[in-house]
């Protein structure tokens, strides 16, 4: 009688493949979630840049109202102060003081809505001015009103500057349902 020799089951080399394909297809599947999530972050992180950015800007046009309102000057005849936009009654310099409010509301999209709130109500005062009697006269009947309303807006500014970051709150804020259309009468 023939003795048969054992012969090498196919079974170690089969499970050494087997654990080898599937070590290499998780670790593949591993790297490709973290490539992705990680794209994904990049691509976050990308547009709260961008946000931030344009938020930048809009605060800075902002500013360079406050700047602008910053200046006071009195009077040498009744000693009465006003503020500098009001300086003058060329036509070109009050003009200016349109210009830069209008540039600053054209960011409403970027500020907080309480900052926009203060822009408004600068901007519907300003609307109440009628030429004549006077820039001059405009600015220092309306100097106190003006300066309260350049202290808030400073106020919001550095409030805003704090929280600049968080994108996250910041659109959360500007996701409301709008209120609608409403009148103003500017003209008193």
């Amino acid at each position: 009688m023939t003795e048969q020799l054992p012969q090498a089951s196919p079974l170690p080399w089969l499970t050494i493949l087997t654990s080898w394909l599937g070590s290499s297809v998780l670790s593949a599947l591993i790297a490709g979630i973290y490539t992705l999530r990680s794209k994904r972050n990049e691509y976050v992180n990308d547009y709260y840049k961008s946000v931030i950015d344009r938020r930048i800007a809009a605060y800075e046009k902002l500013e360079g109202l406050i700047i602008e309102l910053g200046t006071s000057i009195v009077d040498e005849g009744d000693n009465r102060p006003y503020h500098r936009p009001f300086s003058s009654e060329k036509d070109e310099d009050w003009t200016h003081a349109f210009v830069v409010l209008t540039d600053v509301m054209s960011q409403k999209l970027w500020l907080s809505d309480e900052a926009f709130t203060k822009v408004r109500d600068l901007n519907y005062l300003l609307f109440h001015f009628e030429k004549p009697p006077s820039v001059i006269e405009f600015g220092k009947k309306n100097y106190e009103t003006i300066a309260t309303l350049r202290a808030e807006l400073e106020r919001l500014l550095a409030r805003d500057m704090l929280g600049l970051h968080d994108v996250k709150r910041f659109l959360k804020a500007k996701d409301k349902p709008d209120a609608g259309f409403h009148a103003v009468h500017l003209k008193s």
